[in-house]
């Protein structure tokens, strides 16, 4: 026979179920079809597969079978075929017969005909059903009224179990499928087989469930595929491996879930997290929190960290690790000398907020005055400050308000960008040694540190009052003024929060600048020859930045308002700079090395302008923070973020991460 493609379009039209004469041993019956193919009535030879399906928890599920009769003939559409699935599958349960169809002889795969048919009883199998001629033996359940002795072996009466009084103790043995109607008592201890949606009341022990039973309080897991229906609340710590199915908007979770594409969050208050994949952190220590990536991830698997404490976050990679993204970083940009170079004796510098207007001062010599830039440091312009000895400059946020110090005078201030300079007397000594005046954000609020005290003012310096005596070599403010800090060359560092001054636990040495934070809670200083120090609770205690040299001659720090970005110069020496509050510093390689004397900073520590103390060589050198498209190649490298700042990594193959989603400056370095 020629080989005969069967198409879809094979459709059972009609379904008997035959019951013949048979013997009571028999099980197989006789199966009767209509089978079209191609929309015409099939002829020919056919093989027929069958499958039986019993209907469970709205599901078809497979019960016996396949049976394959093959060469089965098919005239004008009718066949007749005998099936045999035995005895066992007969139980009352809806059954489901599911067809396959193919040409015979091929080899391709059946043809599976929709829908299932429903195999239902013919009329004298219901005949059969109600005990007509029955052999064998009648289920109990099927008896009602009054049986003769004679059917109770042992009882020689009619046993009738109809009072509610009955009791029945002692020991049950076999298989009672009927209903009593009494009291029974005992402990049931060889009861079997008994169905479990019989029982009522009381509480089954979790010990006496199978272990696949979800506990709503256990701590469990679970491994298969699942779906949950209700409303289902799980308090426990649970572990879903499977593939599971939550089709009820009912459903409440309590807790945190991890797993492929599904991101849980983790509230740590450590400093030090190996991040796991498919976690997310939420990091709340006041000192700086780094999270190391994991060391094996597959593409696809996501990393999350929010940034709520005041310490903020650094991310750390592994070898062969990298982060390809656009991010801030000083990786790209250079140090540009200022228009003309200027090569004056340069001493302090000051910058607005924003790292547009800036502030400087000579002291002394060629060119000894007060200049003023509008473009970040790069041109600069005398004011009508006279030439003398400057020796330190403070600017209010908006770069309006200016303050001066000049050696051997008083203080100096302007309210028009240094257009204009008054001289302030009332309350300062008529000369002193000046070395370091700091201002609050709005200019009202000035400190002034000298070699032989502090003064303070309220009022931008038209009034001032001696605060503390000493040799205070610097002093910094908090961005409103109610916190200051002033370190003694060859002393120690003083606080002053309320009004009086105390010390600190800082090492005692030769400190040469201090600077703080907006908030006055992160704090940098650094020693003339030694190390630089960092404090993040308004100095109580101090940490030493060994990541720095540690016998340098440090001249002056810098702060970005939230005191994670940072940056010092060294005299004879070069820039270095931080991003992570002073944890690990590097050196600038655009920066020459020289004599500089001091450098300023944005508030957002994106903007550095820095001055060099020479009537040779000295100038004023600017740099800016420059979009960087990856981190540096291996532990060395990472990304780093201050309070209120979140990143949403993703592993993306080749060592690489990348974030999909951000909040906030994000810094690579």
């Amino acid at each position: 026979m020629k080989q005969k493609i069967v198409s879809l379009s094979l459709l059972l039209c009609a379904l008997f179920l035959v019951v013949g004469w048979v013997l009571p041993s028999w099980t197989a019956f006789t199966y009767q079809g209509n089978l079209n193919d191609g929309g015409n009535p099939a002829n020919g030879a056919y093989d027929l597969q069958f499958t039986l399906y019993v209907w469970t928890n709205d599901t078809p599920n497979l019960c016996a079978g396949p049976i394959v009769n093959s060469a089965v003939g098919v005239t004008n559409g009718l066949f007749t075929t005998t099936l045999d699935f035995g005895s066992s599958v007969f139980n009352g349960n809806l059954l489901l017969l599911e067809i396959g169809v193919r040409t015979n002889g091929s080899t391709n795969a059946f043809i599976i005909l929709s829908p299932q048919q429903i195999l239902t009883p013919v009329p004298y199998a219901i005949f059969a059903n109600t005990a007509s001629n029955l052999s064998g033996s009648l289920p109990a359940s099927q008896l009602s009224g009054t049986l003769p002795a004679s059917a109770f072996a042992g009882y020689t009466s009619t046993v009738a179990l109809t009072n509610n009084g009955n009791i029945f103790s002692g020991t049950f043995s076999g298989i009672f499928n009927g209903a009593f109607t009494g009291a029974f008592s005992g402990n049931g201890t060889n009861l079997t087989n008994l169905n479990a949606s019989q029982l009522t009341g009381g509480t089954v022990a979790d010990a006496r469930l199978t272990t696949n039973v979800a506990l709503l309080n256990g701590n469990q897991s679970f491994t298969g595929s699942n779906i949950f229906r209700g409303a289902n609340t799980f308090t426990g710590t649970n572990t879903f491996i499977g593939i599971n199915t939550f089709t009820n908007s009912g459903s409440s979770f309590v807790g945190s879930f991890f797993g492929n594409g599904l991101v849980g969050w983790i509230v740590t208050n450590g400093t030090a997290v190996q991040a796991e994949i498919d976690h997310g952190y939420l990091l709340t220590n006041s000192q700086l929190a780094t999270v190391t990536l994991p060391a094996s991830p597959t593409n696809g698997d996501i990393v999350r960290i929010s940034g709520a404490g005041a310490g903020g976050w650094k991310v750390a990679q592994n070898s062969g690790q990298a982060v390809l993204g656009n991010f801030s970083g000083f990786g790209n940009s250079s140090w540009t000398a200022s228009v003309g170079n200027n090569i004056y004796n340069w001493y302090d510098i000051a910058s607005s907020a924003d790292g547009i207007t800036m502030v400087a001062v000579v002291n002394g010599g060629t060119g000894g005055g007060i200049y003023t830039s509008t473009d970040s440091g790069k041109t600069w312009y005398s004011t009508s400050a006279s030439s003398g000895t400057w020796s330190a400059v403070a600017s209010s946020a908006n770069g309006s308000m200016l303050a001066a110090t000049r050696n051997g005078s008083t203080i100096y201030t302007s309210t028009n960008a240094g257009s204009t300079w008054v001289q302030r007397t009332s309350g300062l000594p008529g000369s002193a040694t000046w070395t370091s005046i700091a201002s609050s954000a709005d200019g009202t609020e000035l400190a002034a540190a000298s070699g032989s005290g502090i003064y303070v003012s309220v009022n931008s310096g038209a009034s001032w009052s001696s605060s503390y005596s000493g040799s205070w070599s610097a002093i910094a403010s908090s961005a409103d003024g109610t916190k200051l800090v002033a370190t003694v060359n060859g002393g120690g560092i003083y606080i002053n929060s309320g009004g009086s001054w105390s010390q600190t636990g800082a090492y005692i040495g030769a400190w040469s600048s201090v600077a703080s934070s907006a908030d006055g809670t992160k704090l940098v200083a650094a020693q003339n020859t030694g190390s630089i120090y960092t404090s993040s609770d308004s100095g109580t205690t101090w940490v030493q930045r060994t990541n720095a040299p540690t016998s340098a001659a440090w001249t002056s720090v810098t702060s970005s308002s939230d005191g994670g970005k940072l940056a010092a110069t060294v005299n004879s020496g070069g820039i270095y700079t931080s991003l992570n509050w002073g944890a690990t510093w590097t050196q600038q390689p655009g920066a020459p090395n020289a004599n500089w004397s001091a450098i300023a900073s944005s508030a957002d520590g994106s903007k550095l302008a820095a001055v060099i103390n020479n009537a040779t060589t000295g100038g004023i050198y600017s740099m800016q923070a420059s979009t960087q498209t990856t981190t540096t190649l291996g532990a060395s490298g990472g990304i780093t973020g201050g309070q209120g700042t979140a990143v949403e990594l993703q592993y993306i193959g080749n060592g690489l991460f990348m974030p999909v989603s951000s909040a906030g400056t994000i810094w690579g370095f």
